[in-house]
């Protein structure tokens, strides 16, 4: 099974810096996309989503921290390597309190940073399995509760970052219910016809407005960029399905987070079939 090599972000006003780390990081693994300031890094992180950065801290601007609060504004789960020299440290401090992951000293030790670049992936891969588990956790704790399905679809909203969540819920007699999560606005139309595009799937469907732009604008004329659409099964039991998008100013959904969403779906099927033998048993059931 082939994996989805890491993508790094490189940020340096030196060219032959950016040339070095650009041919050992890929041959470390990496895929490396180069910058050579800060405002030219947050212009492709606005573009495209990427695993690491890697940034000299004279190259991020005299706003250092300003520049690092922007990038994590855009990829919250970004992990951000900061280099500096001995003599400005202080300014590296400061990018760690605005965000950033770690930094290194300049020049650059190649394996220091390959193996701190492999302890900042293992954090994004704890993170979001601690996210999956936490939210998990909490739906079971939410069965026994009325406002369960708008309980749920907030949960889901915390799983990835997103713009908004929703759900689209099969009841009794062909029926379906909406349930956006707190904060969003969407209409039941869009997301039904989200919804849509996975009947009878087993899995989730990644989608983005660059292979489908008409499929995520709104008949109110909102675009999103991204979505993420799962289906709630258990076994031969359908209860709908999960819906969650994300702003066209942000960065695509990745396959990890579409991984994240899947678990969660199936976790989430779980517990409305749990929620739902609850109710049918009434009172004996608490």
């Amino acid at each position: 099974m082939s994996h989805a090599r890491p993508h790094v972000l490189v940020v340096d006003a030196e060219k032959r810096v950016l040339d070095r780390l650009a041919l050992e990081l890929h041959q470390g693994g990496f895929d490396v996309t180069c910058a050579e300031s800060g405002l030219a890094a947050i212009e492709l992180v606005k573009a495209r989503r990427f695993d690491l950065v890697v940034a000299d801290v004279g190259a991020l601007g005299r706003e250092g921290g300003g520049t690092i609060a922007a990038l994590k504004a855009l990829g919250p789960d970004l992990e951000i390597i900061v280099g500096a020299p001995c003599s400005s440290a202080q300014a590296a401090v400061e990018c760690i309190e605005h965000g950033a992951y770690d930094m290194l000293e300049k020049p650059y030790d190649i394996d220091d940073l390959k193996r701190l670049l492999e302890a900042a992936m293992l954090r994004t891969h704890l993170d979001a399995v601690a996210a999956v588990h936490q939210a998990s956790a909490a739906l079971v704790a939410s069965l026994s509760r009325d406002d369960f399905p708008e309980r749920a679809v907030d949960l889901a909203a915390k799983v990835v970052y997103t713009t908004g969540a929703a759900l689209s819920l099969a009841l009794d007699q062909g029926a379906a219910l909406y349930q956006a999560a707190s904060g969003a606005e969407v209409s039941a139309a869009f997301i039904a016809r989200l919804a849509g595009r996975i009947e009878g799937a087993l899995a989730p469907v990644r989608l983005s407005a660059d292979d489908a732009p008409d499929l995520l604008c709104t008949a109110e004329g909102d675009r999103f960029g991204a979505a993420i659409v799962a289906p709630l099964r258990l076994g031969e039991s359908s209860f709908g399905g999960l819906v969650v998008l994300r702003d066209e100013r942000l960065p695509a959904f990745t396959s990890q987070e579409e991984q994240a969403i899947g678990i969660f779906a199936i976790e989430l099927a779980l517990a409305f079939y749990g929620h739902k033998v609850r109710r049918s048993l009434g009172p004996c059931a608490a």
